[in-house]
């Protein structure tokens, strides 16, 4: 996959990835939501007009509102106004906020630190007899603006944190307090394996005591990783499979090999070759028959013909052959010289 990306040197909103990368947003609350966060401070645009402006319908709208109130990132309060009428204050933060953070930021206060937890719409509190705070919603202190545009692309890399290769599960002290951190660091790096599992610190925390039986497993931090998120990319609420694979999915330890017996180290074939006696063009080397003194090549014993024995005592031969030995020679004819005729060629 190839990009080509030119910072913008004007008129653009930063959006944390996490909104543009969330699972459970659709593409109609993400334009909403990025639609709502690209506006200034001073313009008040309710959701329903930036709807009407995207081009989102209204059941549409319904379903992406209710998923941006579901996840946190939209906080909406209904307020008497003067004269028995009622107001509808939202909030949209760029970031998930509890009932409490949200109170602080629409009153504008500083939020009180928490563990930010995906708020659901029974959070929403419904209208109340009490009188409305005095004076207008103020700006919303969550995030901050640049103050000046120092012309530097400041998107973060979108590469993927590697996953860490696998190494021993580091033993933890002998303290309760040593295995409770290890486990908590356990947990706070699946985040970097999968964003659906970002956990806040303050759950990390309640949840360490069930990533401590894992640690004292003997498995590998990798296998520990692997058998925590592998499986959960379609799942419809991640942490909470999380949750129950803590509790009840610890995987045996797999048994050590067996410990193979060391075979000694075979004979070199070419230390049992001799070369073969026999001349050859080049030397041939072959591997006698076990248990002998073989000097030649199978070849060599092939094609080598037996001596014929000598003849048998009394037959004649040895007379046939002293009388062949001693009778003169049958002199050759003389050859007859050939006439030659010359024709001579008439005058």
């Amino acid at each position: 996959m190839l990009r080509h990306v030119i910072p913008p040197a004007r008129a653009y909103a930063q959006i944390p990835n996490t909104i543009l990368r969330h699972p459970r947003l659709s593409p109609d609350a993400k334009t909403l939501l990025t639609w709502q966060l690209s506006l200034p401070a001073s313009e008040a645009q309710c959701l329903s007009d930036t709807a009407r402006r995207a081009g989102i319908k209204k059941c549409a709208f319904q379903k992406a509102k209710r998923q941006l109130l579901d996840e946190g990132y939209l906080h909406q309060w209904t307020l008497r106004a003067d004269g028995g009428r009622f107001l509808t204050v939202q909030l949209v933060a760029n970031t998930p906020l509890s009932a409490k953070e949200a109170l602080a930021a629409r009153d504008g206060h500083q939020p009180p630190p928490g563990d930010r937890k995906t708020t659901s719409r029974t959070d929403v509190q419904p209208p109340s007899a009490a009188p409305p705070a005095p004076g207008q919603p103020t700006r919303p202190a969550v995030g901050r603006l640049h103050k000046k545009n120092t012309r530097e692309n400041t998107t973060p890399p979108t590469n993927p944190t590697p996953e860490p290769a696998d190494e021993p599960v580091a033993t933890p002290g002998p303290g309760p307090a040593a295995q409770h951190a290890a486990a908590h660091t356990l947990l706070l790096s699946l985040g970097r394996i999968d964003p659906q599992l970002a956990l806040p610190a303050r759950t990390a925390q309640r949840w360490a005591p069930l990533a401590a039986p894992w640690l004292d497993s003997g498995l590998s931090l990798l296998h520990i990783r692997h058998a925590l998120t592998d499986g959960l990319e379609g799942a419809r609420n991640p942490l909470g499979a999380l949750h129950w694979r803590l509790r009840h999915a610890l995987p045996d330890v797999p048994p050590p090999p067996p410990a193979t017996p060391a075979t000694p180290a075979p004979e070199p074939r070419l230390s049992r070759m001799r070369e073969c006696t026999t001349r050859h063009d080049q030397p041939r080397l072959f591997t006698p028959p076990p248990g002998t003194d073989e000097t030649r090549c199978p070849a060599c014993r092939t094609t080598d013909t037996p001596t014929p024995p000598p003849p048998p005592a009394g037959s004649g031969y040895a007379e046939f052959t002293a009388a062949r030995q001693s009778r003169p020679p049958t002199p050759r004819p003389t050859p007859r010289p050939r006439s030659i005729h010359r024709h001579r060629r008439p005058r």
